[in-house]
């Protein structure tokens, strides 16, 4: 099955219940919301990891050897990723605003990162 966007992701929603839409469980909260969607997440790392696997034939070691490479950027082997510092401009060398297409100061075009914190 192909997904063409994140939305069709969401019939991954386990624990359907029977007077929801298709069968979907609805969250009822906001945190249970945020539950389904680390579950998602989850899921679709796990799915994306055999996918690689697979096609590279790559031992599960080296996915653990790339998650604590990145845990350790910050110094720190805590299980988490660390925020992206704030960076200077190309242009004329001001920090920049996160999330911001353009220099907030000479309106250089900004590079996004998709993963960037």
């Amino acid at each position: 099955m192909l997904f063409t966007s994140a939305s069709d992701l969401s019939s991954l929603t386990p624990n359907p219940t029977a007077d929801s839409p298709a069968g979907r469980r609805i969250p009822t909260s906001e945190i249970e919301a945020l539950k389904f969607d680390v579950e998602r997440l989850l899921l679709i790392t796990e799915a994306l990891w055999r996918i690689v696997q697979e096609k590279h034939e790559l031992p599960e070691t080296e996915l653990i050897k790339q998650i604590t490479a990145l845990d350790l950027e910050d110094g720190k082997l805590d299980g988490r990723k660390p925020k992206t510092a704030p960076q200077p401009c190309p242009k004329c060398g001001r920090m920049l605003i996160k999330n911001r297409p353009r220099c907030l100061y000479c309106a250089e075009p900004i590079a996004s990162d998709p993963f960037e914190r």
